[in-house]
């Protein structure tokens, strides 16, 4: 893709439309099928990130603003003797008065990395991983649990984006990210929840209960988080590997309560603690 720089000195620049060329911002029409010159006032004062004029931008900046795949990108050419105003903390946005409509890009085109993406999640069937109905070896979530540290959904999910390629993140995130979460979380977060509460109440009452029930709501919403970033991780074939992704294979969520692990499977199934 190119630089700043670069379209500046070719003369050239993007912007992404709706299907219909309608702009998202200011609600401008464009004439896809419109070559002439279109001109406007231009803002010239370059301390300004936005003002008068036709705002073009890189490809790259196209990608941190916008979810692209129900967008068209539109490059436009830039006559010589148009003006420029590149603001002076431009991360990729810049301006002129003259702009001529060049080529109506279709998205796949320019990412084909986002169009095979795009195919493979028309046929992704979210699978909850949460599947176990007998306890696992105890020895074996101590392990696992000697491994893993606090702040784990900060940690794996900073590790796991890192690698998915900014243009992919918004479509993983839709279809796999959130429909994994949401599919865990419907079937385990009132099942976990009930029994932990139960056990604590039988033991020491409901006092004790609402002092805790926070921590349960996080662990759980913790592990869902980690079950969407194992589905994010399987899908885009990422070699990252955390301890805590142990447990999602072992079909279990384990949640804390009152210095003991209760362990948890299909459904919110609960299964034993130590």
């Amino acid at each position: 893709m190119e630089t700043l720089q670069e379209l500046v000195d070719q003369r050239r620049g993007y912007k992404y439309l709706k299907a219909d060329g309608t702009s998202p911002y200011k609600g401008f029409v464009y004439d896809l099928e419109n070559r002439k010159q279109l001109k406007t006032k231009l803002d010239p004062d370059a301390n300004k990130d936005c003002g008068e004029g036709w705002n073009l931008a890189t490809l790259q900046w196209i990608l941190n603003d916008t979810k692209i795949m129900d967008k068209i990108i539109v490059e436009f050419s830039i006559p010589k003797k148009a003006q420029i105003c590149v603001p002076i903390n431009s991360n990729g946005k810049f301006r002129t008065d003259i702009i001529k409509l060049k080529k109506v890009h279709p998205v796949g085109a320019l990412f084909p990395a986002i169009e095979d993406i795009t195919e493979r999640l028309k046929t992704y069937k979210p699978i909850n991983p949460i599947t176990a109905e007998e306890m696992p070896p105890k020895n074996k979530i101590k392990k696992i649990m000697a491994q893993v540290r606090a702040q784990v959904r900060a940690q794996v999910g900073d590790q796991v984006w890192a690698q998915v390629w900014d243009q992919a993140r918004a479509q993983v995130w839709d279809q796999v990210w959130d429909q994994v979460g949401d599919q865990v979380w419907a079937q385990v977060r009132a099942q976990v929840g009930a029994q932990a509460r139960d056990q604590v109440r039988a033991q020491v009452g409901d006092q004790v209960w609402d002092q805790v029930r926070a921590q349960v709501w996080d662990q759980v919403g913790d592990q869902v988080y980690l079950c969407a970033h194992y589905a994010v991780k399987l899908f885009m074939n990422l070699s990252y590997e955390h301890p805590a992704f142990d447990l999602i294979r072992l079909g279990i969520m384990v949640v804390k309560v009152q210095d003991k692990y209760k362990v948890f499977g299909k459904n919110g199934k609960y299964l034993g603690e130590f």
